[in-house]
């Protein structure tokens, strides 16, 4: 009499666990480190992206971080303004600000300059100032450790533009043919709210706005909480040199 034995095999494991996960990056983990790292190191190839030319500038906020050099960079982002850029000082990159590579944000004309010219008292600002919204006193040394990105042009043309990436700083040219809007509607025509009506001087995105919408319905954000997160993007070094103070916050984000 002959009879059948079958042998039970285990069952197939259908899912990993976060073990499992764990164990394929630790085998992984200096290859990860070592392109971070890379990230911050010099490239091979100091070529713009746009031109081939000679880069200096690398985009945080676009797609593989690229190269750019001065020229393309602003016309990459004239319409791009909540970008944010390093700028290669010879031994690392360091934090800079599309206006100090000279970009204007232009309103009214896609994105290109008005043909009317600009508006009288817009002109270009050498003076710069640092940021700092509180009473505290501080010494010349203090101040010098400011990083450039930190520190805002004085006169008319400049936007304090806040949005949830960070709070940006623009030199802006409105429109000013003889069919413009005020400059406040110029603003909220591209989705920006103007803090105040006459001579804007900070203005906030719909996408913060919204953005505060969701984390105080879903996170129970309050607004300090969230204007103390938006120091900490904008500057996790000086965060309280952002250049809104908290009650212009407090105003718009209720």
């Amino acid at each position: 009499m002959v009879i059948n034995v079958r042998v039970l095999e285990c069952p197939l494991k259908l899912y990993k666990t976060q073990n499992d996960y764990l164990r394929q990056w630790v085998e992984h983990r200096n290859k990860y480190l070592e392109a971070l790292l890379a990230m911050e190191a010099s490239p091979n190839l100091w070529k713009c992206l746009i031109c081939d030319g000679d880069a200096i500038y690398r985009c945080l906020g676009c797609f593989s971080q690229p190269l750019f050099c001065t020229q393309c960079c602003r016309k990459q982002h004239y319409m791009l303004p909540f970008h944010r850029i390093k700028q290669w000082t010879g031994t690392f990159f360091e934090d800079l600000s599309l206006c100090l590579a000279g970009m204007v944000l232009h309103l009214g004309h896609c994105g290109q300059p008005c043909p009317s010219g600009v508006p009288e008292g817009m002109g270009q600002h050498a003076n710069r100032v640092p940021f700092h919204v509180d009473d505290r006193e501080w010494s010349m040394e203090e101040l010098d450790d400011v990083p450039p990105f930190l520190w805002v042009p004085q006169g008319g043309n400049q936007l304090t533009l806040v949005d949830m990436t960070s709070v940006h700083l623009l030199q802006v040219h409105y429109c000013i043919c003889p069919t413009s809007q005020q400059f406040h509607m110029q603003l909220l025509e591209l989705g920006l709210l103007s803090a105040t009506i006459d001579q804007p001087k900070t203005a906030f995105s719909f996408s913060v706005l919204n953005d505060f919408i969701h984390n105080n319905l879903e996170c129970g954000t309050s607004t300090s909480n969230y204007y103390n997160k938006l120091q900490r993007i904008t500057s996790n070094v000086f965060p309280h040199l952002m250049p809104v103070s908290a009650s212009a916050v407090c105003l718009f984000m209720r």
